[in-house]
Order: structure tokens, then sequence, then C-alpha cells
């Protein structure tokens, strides 16, 4: 076993979910946050939130593509850097509950956690956390269903939080960067504070 994982909780957590009634759920919850999926979302949800000016929700909904694609890139050069196991892959079917297909490599951190958080805060740092919240219980639900349908440690789960968070930041800080060299307001920013 990596020593990584040594101390992970993985098994406790699945473990303490274990309810086959929860299957379903876990299931649809990971298949949400799959890197299509979460674009579609992305896309609806700027249109919900910012629906009555299409620039600005275009504009939100290009903000959110670039912090998935970014976190997609990211998630991929680790992934095939580091190379580390699976739970399934180190402590074996008879020990580990699979839900989705049996996956046993390229396990850090998870691409589905992190797409998910990258989503999730890059919409809160837009639009503020009240609105962004069905994202954020999204990446909170999804991350833990990846543990629970066997396909991830719980390291890996909160590795891509982080990272997806980092990366939203990022990109949200270049945005704003943009901005305010083009004179345009941040939310909540009346225009003739850019001007001063």
């Amino acid at each position: 076993m990596p020593p990584v994982y040594a101390h992970d909780p993985f098994l406790a957590v699945q473990h303490a979910l274990a309810a086959r009634w929860l299957d379903g759920p876990m299931l649809l919850a990971t298949r949400a946050c799959e890197g299509w999926v979460l674009i579609a979302v992305g896309i609806a949800w700027a249109r919900i939130v910012d629906g009555r000016t299409r620039g600005r929700s275009l504009r939100l909904a290009a903000l959110l593509g670039v912090a998935l694609v970014l976190d997609g890139a990211a998630v991929d050069a680790l992934k095939h850097a580091l190379h580390l196991p699976r739970p399934l892959a180190v402590l074996g079917p008879g020990a580990v509950h699979v839900v989705a297909e049996p996956l046993r490599q390229y396990s850090f951190p998870s691409g589905h956690s992190s797409a998910a958080a990258a989503l999730a805060v890059a919409a809160a740092l837009a639009r503020g956390a009240r609105r962004a919240a069905p994202l954020l219980v999204l990446a909170a639900v999804g991350g833990i269903s990846r543990v629970y349908v066997g396909a991830h440690w719980t390291i890996d789960v909160a590795a891509g939080w982080a990272l997806g968070a980092v990366l939203a930041l990022a990109v949200h800080g270049a945005a704003a960067a943009v901005r305010l060299r083009g004179g345009e307001a941040l939310p909540g920013q009346a225009a003739a504070d850019v001007e001063r």
C-alpha cells in the first residue's frame, strides 16, 4: 500500500455509509460530477442566475468553463505523474463495495471531486455562495459518492476538492484582473469606484 493511503479512512467511511438503498442515489451523484455533465450543469446554472442578461450569462458560463477545462488538465497531469492505485487494486474486491465500474489505477486526485469543486467555487466567487448553494451541495455529495462507489480513497477526494477550489480562485482572480484593466465593475462594486 502506498504510504499516502496507509491511514486513509476509506473503509470506515464505506462501512459507515453502507446501505443498499444508497447505491442508486450515490451512483447518480457520481455521474452528476462527470465533466460533460458538469459543463451542462454550469451552463444551465449560469442561464438561471443571469438569464435576463444574455451577455452576462455567457460570460459567467465561459468563466465556469475555463475553470473546468483548467481543472481537467491539472487532474490529468497529476494522475499520470503520480499513477497511484485505487482502493480496489490495494484492498481487493472482497473488501471494497463497488457500485460503478471497477477502477484500479490513476486514483489521485479525484477528478469528479475536483471538477465539481472547481465549478461550485467558481460559481460562488462569481455570484455568491447563496446562489451557488446547489453546486456546493453537489460538490460535497459528489465527492462522498466517489468513496461510496469504491472509486477513490478519502484523501483523493479531499485533494480533489482542494485542487478544484484553488483553480477556481486562480480563474476568478485572473478574470477580476482582466475586468479591472478593462474598467468593468466587479460584482457588488459601483462603476465609479473602478475609475478612481
